[in-house]
């Protein structure tokens, strides 16, 4: 059996309960109930704009591991959608989609900067084996950049 938690505040307080919000445990005096949970003292006076970004260690490693798993599964995904052809930039957004709401979930919910650059480059990173190669021949390829650059930016927008 774990060894029980203890009340930031009062370690002499064992404790079941911990702050929605930054995870801290907290016993039943110091706790504030709000309507998305119970928060401690220091974050119910934040306000949401404050909060908006600040991720638990455990959420950040969640969000790497989604990103890992955007960037693998992505470079399958943008195969089907450059073999495809037709619909490919309306393709591309609902994969940036799909990648920005999976990382913005397994981070918590919480968005912000670690859950945008995530999305982004792991959303980018399927792309470059189709952009680097041309790019490195003398070329432009707009009909791959252009997709790449919708996925991205929705990719961003959604995990915001």
């Amino acid at each position: 059996m774990s060894e029980p938690m203890r009340c930031y505040r009062h370690p002499n307080r064992e404790t079941r309960l911990s702050c929605a919000t930054c995870g801290r445990p907290i016993c039943t005096e110091c706790m504030r109930q709000t309507d998305v949970g119970i928060k401690c003292p220091d974050d119910v006076k934040l306000p949401r704009s404050a909060r908006v970004g600040a991720m638990r260690t455990s959420q950040i490693a969640k969000t790497a591991l989604a990103g890992l798993a955007v960037a693998v599964v992505g470079y399958f995904v943008v195969l089907v959608i450059f073999q495809i052809g037709f619909g490919r930039l309306i393709l591309s957004g609902l994969a940036g989609y799909g990648a920005g709401t999976l990382i913005h979930r397994a981070g918590g919910r919480n968005g912000g900067p670690i859950a945008m650059t995530t999305s982004g480059v792991s959303t980018a990173i399927p792309f470059l084996p189709f952009l680097v190669p041309q790019i490195l021949a003398g070329g432009f390829p707009f009909f791959i950049f252009l997709p790449a650059a919708i996925a991205v930016g929705v990719a961003v927008y959604f995990s915001r």
